[in-house]
């Protein structure tokens, strides 16, 4: 990793960043080294210019950049890409790169409390929230993996979740479309994906680590709830965690604790096989405890990321071919 003797800044990509656990980690990363160059991978640009408005008054002179992407949208995470492999901006990339790819779909605690969607396509065909919060990201990571290589100590972390459970996943529709708890399968899917893509990158001897994290219960207004229950389960969320309930990290900030740890840690330190939990006891202390996932099937990683990385090499035939026409 570099070091502020060489300096060498190092650069992460987080997506989300201008809101929740995306924008806690930003927090993180800066109070740890101011001169760490962040790009904010957002769909929304008013949003993220807030937030990186925001940011710099916190800290001054940091070096935020921001990139519009459409997670859901194939199209839009490879010019992404494209855009970051071709930037001008000054960044250096043969530096560190941590890649965090936080979801954009998402809810407040467990989402079976929440109707969700069956069946739900985006436009390219794929399963909306399977999309959103993984295949856009394994586009992401694939097109922008000789830059992590490069950099000496790639990082790529998944944002997993507590309710990320094997039961809910079903290989034979890895896309959850038929799923009555899509996001759930999509957790589990970031689990598979995050754990089983170290493999290759081992077989090739790329300098790359991916790891799966956990925010933990954090009450933002992902899901789209009314405001009056969003602050109602807020306060119930203290409530629990005073009574010793630990997953209650309410704040992205808090619950950005996880993320950033895996990042700065000594890979000699960290498991990849563990998810990286962030939690809170009822004094307010943060902490992060990594979690065996028992269930894990190497088997079933190794399926989904053929039928992910198939996907891929189709949408990136039509977006070349798009390029040419």
């Amino acid at each position: 990793m570099a070091t502020k003797k060489e300096e060498r800044p190092n650069v992460a990509i987080i997506t989300g960043a201008n809101t929740g656990v995306g924008y806690g980690i930003v927090q993180h990363l800066l109070e740890n080294d101011i001169d760490t160059v962040i790009v904010m991978a957002c769909r929304n640009h008013t949003r993220a210019n807030n937030a990186r408005d925001t940011l710099l008054v916190e800290f001054p002179g940091a070096n935020i950049d921001i990139k519009l992407v459409d997670l859901s949208s194939s199209i839009s995470v490879f010019d992404f890409c494209n855009a970051i492999k071709n930037s001008t901006s000054g960044i250096n990339w043969s530096q560190v790169i941590w890649q965090f790819l936080e979801s954009p779909v998402g809810f407040l605690e467990r989402s079976d409390a929440t109707i969700q969607i069956v069946g739900e396509l985006n436009a390219d065909g794929i399963g909306n929230v399977f999309a959103a919060n993984v295949f856009g990201h394994y586009i992401m990571a694939r097109e922008l993996e000789s830059l992590l290589n490069n950099s000496g100590d790639g990082r790529v972390i998944w944002t997993s979740s507590l309710t990320s459970e094997k039961s809910t996943f079903d290989i034979e529709d890895w896309q959850g479309i038929k799923s009555s708890v899509p996001y759930e399968s999509s957790k589990w899917a970031c689990d598979l994906v995050a754990f089983g893509s170290n493999v290759r990158y081992k077989n090739e001897k790329q300098d790359i680590v991916s790891f799966s994290t956990s925010p933990g219960v954090v009450a933002s207004s992902i899901g789209n709830l009314p405001i009056w229950i969003t602050k109602l389960r807020t306060l119930l969320h203290y409530a629990f965690r005073t009574f010793g309930v630990t997953s209650q990290n309410i704040t992205g900030y808090r619950g950005a604790v996880a993320d950033v740890f895996v990042a700065l840690q000594p890979l000699n330190a960290l498991n990849y096989l563990y998810r990286y939990t962030s939690l809170t006891n009822w004094r307010g202390f943060s902490y992060v405890e990594p979690m065996e996932v028992s269930d894990y099937d190497p088997i079933d990683a190794e399926k989904l990321l053929q039928h992910c990385e198939l996907a891929y090499q189709t949408w990136k035939n039509k977006y070349l071919q798009s390029l040419s026409a």
